[in-house]
């Protein structure tokens, strides 16, 4: 085990400049006898890193749909496809009779792409559209919810849909899917969820690169942005001697979010005993992992070196640092733009387990991981979980809350209040590397830390 140790002698107004946190130094000083000062020291210890999968992950989305395909050399083959529930974007549908189908197609905006290679963003793959056997529902919740018997095989397309990248997608589907459509009754139209749960829903899927060859692209489109047009002509039965009319029924893709699935060929790379390099896949990939059994090892280790209990001990900052070394073609471009510790907590709505930042990343001040170019590390402060760590024994810490992944994560502002709150980024394909713990510029935890006397 690998220890670095620095003691600066400090008052306790310097312990609390130290931590970057405003505070009422008045709270607490019941706590901490007149005659104690407080020493303020630093440690380093060596971050027990594993290489482990991040499946299964919640992917329900109420913002984007994803869906493509990526290979490359690392990791091999992800594939990413896209499936919500359909129903008619307004009540009270009204038939007629003699309904005749002229034109059905699918019609999207695309928000952004990914691709592992700019020289890729123009690539052609062919889309095909599929209807699901299976309702989405709010228990339908992970990446890997559907299996091949949740779709039928024959895609809808009426012909081959490529696509090339741009910022929208038309796909002309089978007129018989819409003559299917057309048998809902008043019952089935009464609200949009019985309408689904005859009709179920549809998925996005793309053709995969062909072996040998690496690249690819993932594909966003707004959820809420994605809809099936049906274009008819039909005698309308509401008045007598009514001309026949044109018009069009639309279908909405999802009736309250999708669900963006995915696979990856990437769980060869699960260890526990990586090298020189950890390995980096956004959404459900493979990503750096600390056990609460190594971590705990490690800090326990540590304070048997240096003498100490846990329970006089005062974490004032906890970071993991993990260093990189700059990619050969200096492209930065498909790294995550920041990563953090993600444990999860069970999801009573959800009926599930469900990723989440540790809520350390909410405190003003602490660094959230944002990648750091200059010093080619990225940094996250947790002090509350280290606390963890450090005071409780072993037994107290549990699995869903003290095992970490090392996951992308995405922030949103609020326009009005200005807060700014953290998520998992659920969907991006983001593809990066860290340094290993066995490459001289290891991953460590570091920590600033005070020792209350007996």
């Amino acid at each position: 085990m690998q220890f670095k140790n620095t003691i600066v002698l400090a008052v306790a107004a310097l312990f609390m400049a130290v931590s970057c946190i405003s505070s009422d130094k008045s709270v607490g000083d019941n706590l901490i006898p007149d005659n104690q000062d407080l020493v303020v020291r630093t440690a380093e210890i060596a971050l027990p890193v594993q290489l482990k999968s991040s499946q299964p992950l919640q992917s329900l989305s109420n913002t984007e749909c994803a869906f493509g395909a990526i290979r490359t050399p690392e990791h091999g083959l992800a594939e990413f496809a896209t499936a919500a529930n359909i129903c008619p974007n307004v009540n009270g549908w009204n038939f007629g009779k003699d309904i005749q189908v002229k034109e059905v197609y699918f019609l999207a905006n695309v928000s952004q792409i990914f691709v592992p290679d700019n020289q890729q963003k123009g690539i052609p793959q062919n889309i095909t559209i599929h209807r699901t056997r299976k309702l989405i529902e709010p228990t339908t919740v992970h990446n890997n919810a559907f299996t091949e018997d949740d779709y039928d095989k024959e895609p809808l397309n009426a012909s081959e849909a490529v696509y090339f990248g741009g910022d929208s997608l038309k796909i002309h589907l089978k007129k018989s899917f819409a003559e299917e459509v057309f048998t809902a009754t008043r019952e089935d139209l009464d609200t949009l969820m019985r309408f689904a749960k005859r009709f179920k829903g549809l998925m996005i899927k793309s053709s995969v690169p062909e072996d040998g060859f690496f690249g690819g692209r993932e594909n966003f489109i707004n959820y809420g942005t994605a809809s099936v047009f049906i274009s008819v002509n039909f005698q309308p039965t509401w008045a007598e001697g009514l001309a026949r009319k044109d018009t069009i029924f639309v279908l909405n893709f999802g009736t309250e979010m999708c669900l963006n699935l995915s696979s990856y060929q990437s769980n060869f790379l699960q260890t526990d005993a990586p090298g020189n390099v950890l390995n980096i896949e956004g959404a459900a990939g493979i990503k750096p992992y600390i056990s609460k059994e190594d971590l705990k090892h490690a800090i326990d280790s540590w304070k048997s070196h240096e003498g100490l209990d846990g329970k006089n001990i005062i974490i004032a900052r906890g970071s993991l640092v993990f260093p990189f070394e700059m990619p050969d073609d200096m492209d930065m471009s498909k790294y995550p733009p920041t990563l953090y510790p993600c444990n999860r907590e069970y999801d009573t709505t959800y009926k599930a387990n469900i990723f989440y930042p540790i809520m350390d990343v909410n405190i003003q001040g602490y660094n959230v991981g944002t990648i750091n170019r200059s010093l080619k590390e990225y940094r996250m402060d947790i002090p509350s979980i280290i606390q963890d760590f450090v005071s409780k024994d072993a037994s107290q810490l549990d699995d869903l809350t003290h095992n970490l992944w090392i996951m992308p994560t995405k922030s949103k502002t609020d326009s009005y209040y200005g807060n700014t709150t953290y998520d998992v980024d659920l969907s991006t394909y983001f593809l990066g590397s860290v340094n290993g713990p066995e490459h001289e510029k290891y991953p460590t935890l570091q920590i600033v830390y005070s020792v209350m006397e007996d």
